[in-house]
């Protein structure tokens, strides 16, 4: 339970910071891959290099990092995005609404349980990661959410693809003692990604490097690591099924950003945010516990 506990503490410390980012005026893609090579360095200072590197294109799971690295910067910078033109709470949403997806792998593909229970339990999960994160009128007012809500819409295809393929490398292709050398080709893999991204603004729009990116991504990118670490630990701890899992993981992610997200950054909340809160309690209720 530790490692699941470990891994909603630190999701909802990276939504925080990356809200925190413009008042500090840290532009995002370099706090952003800053972040993904100190999360890549974590896992190697932390346990090593199991493998040599010569050995890395002959392992079954060669192939993941490449695409999880794709999917880690392309959806960081969605999140990133949302969080600061929309809000926390409806990055959160987006983000974990994508639990049907790995829920839903998880059943038809490893055949784990499908019980009444389970089932509701997902279903008002779902309804309350919605209800958790409809945005105030005055935000639509603003209009922060019409005509963004393709952003929303691409974070829930890729959290949930995120999901899917860190679930079946675990359950299939990695063994334990390469995983933390894993998550780390995977962060790199993304850095690597976004400094090509970083580079070609530099070539495009003359912006600049700050010196500040790499505090901001030394702070982002410990509890990134982690983040990942956490729910790829529980995953293997046998502490519950996966499909059961990931929507326990993701409500408590959603009900502890969003009231933090009210605490230090004053987001408002409706009656109807608060039910979803409320709604989130009871779900993992059900999927965790009946």
């Amino acid at each position: 339970m530790i490692w699941l506990i470990l891994s909603i503490l630190a999701n909802t410390i990276l939504l925080l910071i990356l809200k925190a980012f413009p008042k500090f005026g840290i532009i995002t893609i370099q706090g952003i891959v800053v972040n993904y090579f100190v999360a890549g360095a974590m896992g190697i200072l932390l346990s090593g290099i199991p493998i040599s590197i010569a050995e890395i294109p002959h392992q079954p799971w060669s192939w993941v990092p490449l695409a999880l690295g794709f999917l880690f910067i392309t959806i960081f910078l969605l999140l990133a995005k949302t969080a600061q033109t929309i809000g926390v709470s409806v990055a959160t949403v987006a983000n974990k609404m994508s639990v049907a997806i790995p829920v839903i792998a998880a059943i038809f593909l490893y055949n784990e349980s499908i019980t009444f229970w389970k089932i509701a339990g997902l279903v008002i999960a779902i309804a309350a990661v919605y209800l958790t994160s409809v945005p105030p009128k005055s935000e639509i007012a603003k209009g922060n959410v019409k005509g963004n809500l393709w952003m929303p819409a691409l974070i829930f295809l890729g959290s949930g693809l995120i999901d899917a393929l860190v679930n079946h490398s675990k359950r299939e292709l990695v063994p334990d003692n390469q995983i933390p050398f894993f998550l780390s080709l995977c962060f790199v893999t993304a850095g690597l990604i976004g400094l090509t991204i970083i580079i070609f603004r530099r070539i495009k729009f003359t912006e600049k490097f700050q010196s500040r990116s790499i505090i901001a991504g030394i702070i982002l990118g410990i509890p990134n690591y982690f983040s990942l670490y956490g729910i790829t630990r529980a995953l293997g701890s046998n502490v519950m099924e996966s499909s059961a899992l990931y929507p326990v993981n993701n409500m408590g992610i959603v009900a502890l950003s969003a009231i933090a997200a009210m605490l230090i950054f004053k987001e408002k909340f409706s009656t109807i945010n608060w039910l979803g809160i409320l709604l989130s309690m009871g779900a993992i209720a059900l999927i965790a516990f009946m």
